[in-house]
């Protein structure tokens, strides 16, 4: 067994003699070497992880939970918060937001093999004839925009339209072409309703996809919306409405960010006297039961003027009523006290 070993030796400092010469290489001690390697040791980073093959009979929660266990089983705990769990009828899967080592990263697939053989894994957590996966989700998503409760993950259902909700789905030109005809409808129609948000790049039926959006793409939908909307009479203000790019975590890799847009119009304070909105074209636009009215004609805006004056003067009676009813009140009780005796004292 000895001359085996010096074989190995032998073989192992031949490149590093015709590369270096005869010069050999400075040894560091012991103590130095680790000094120099703790204070090199790469800091912790921001990771998304893609778990795949997750068995879709088990629910979201329940999803969440084991996937929480395993992860701190295989040394990487994980806040229950970013895990994010996305279930479709024949297949679901997960993105994890971690903090740790790239080193740690690197070893994930042999440790999670190992905890497989030893049976620390619940086998019933991956889908039936599947093995668990787990990767690196790939995306030029920086640790600043993915952090944080402000973030969608592609795949997740946001739920139903309602009547202060809007989803769309933006393609191709979308930004260029049809985005400035939507902000002018549905701002219109939440500015003469109650408030309401439109979300650009959502499916219909509630799945997020996200559309490609630069950092000039942003710049540019903000000029658009600013522009059309100081336009709009009455006059809105900036604080009357928010725009925001949702940051989209996918599992693909894109060279533009995707994002969902948040067009969020804010509940108009209460006026005087009823106002209708109208676009900087002159169209009214009303929002009613979770579809778009619009534009108005001159007798549809009549109407409108009418209904919103009887609910005002509805409110003025039933305000009226209420004064009459406590003045009666007050009558009563003053009959019911009497007449007041007084005495004069003159000193």
């Amino acid at each position: 067994m000895t001359p085996m070993k010096r074989s190995v030796q032998t073989q192992v400092s031949e490149p590093f003699t015709e590369s270096w010469g005869e010069e050999s290489l400075p040894e560091l001690p012991a103590e130095q070497s680790l000094t120099e390697y703790s204070d090199l040791e790469e800091a912790p980073s921001a990771h998304t992880l893609y778990v795949g093959h997750l068995n879709p009979q088990f629910s979201v929660p329940v999803l969440a939970c084991l996937l929480r266990d395993t992860l701190e089983r295989l040394e990487m705990p994980v806040a229950r918060e970013h895990i994010e769990v996305v279930r479709r009828p024949r297949k679901a899967y997960a993105l994890v937001q971690v903090t740790v080592h790239r080193d740690t990263l690197a070893s994930l697939p042999w440790r999670l093999q190992t905890a497989l053989e030893e049976h620390l894994i619940l086998k019933e957590l991956a889908a039936r004839g599947k093995e668990l996966l787990l990767s690196e989700a790939q995306g030029p998503f920086s640790h600043r925009e993915i952090v944080g409760k402000d973030q969608l993950f592609q795949g997740a259902f946001l739920g139903s339209e309602t009547r202060n909700m809007e989803f769309k789905r933006g393609s191709g030109e979308y930004l260029s072409l049809a985005f400035k005809h939507h902000v002018r409808r549905y701002v219109c129609a939440f500015l003469n309703s109650e408030g309401g948000s439109l979300l650009v790049e959502v499916e219909d039926s509630g799945l997020v996809q996200g559309i490609r959006c630069s950092h000039r793409d942003e710049d540019r939908a903000r000029l658009l919306v600013d522009s059309i909307l100081q336009g709009f009479k009455p006059q809105i203000f900036p604080d009357a409405y928010t725009l925001t790019f949702i940051p989209v975590i996918s599992t693909s890799e894109t060279s533009v960010p995707l994002k969902v847009i948040r067009l969020t119009v804010h509940t108009p304070k209460a006026q005087s006297q009823p106002q209708l909105y109208q676009t900087d074209q002159g169209e009214v636009f009303l929002r009613r039961d979770g579809s778009i009215q619009g534009p108005l004609s001159a007798s549809a805006i009549q109407e409108w003027c009418r209904q919103r004056w009887l609910v005002e003067l509805g409110k003025l009676e039933e305000k009226m009523k209420a004064l009459t009813m406590e003045k009666e009140q007050l009558q009563q009780q003053l009959q019911q006290h009497g007449p007041v005796s007084c005495t004069c004292c003159v000193l």
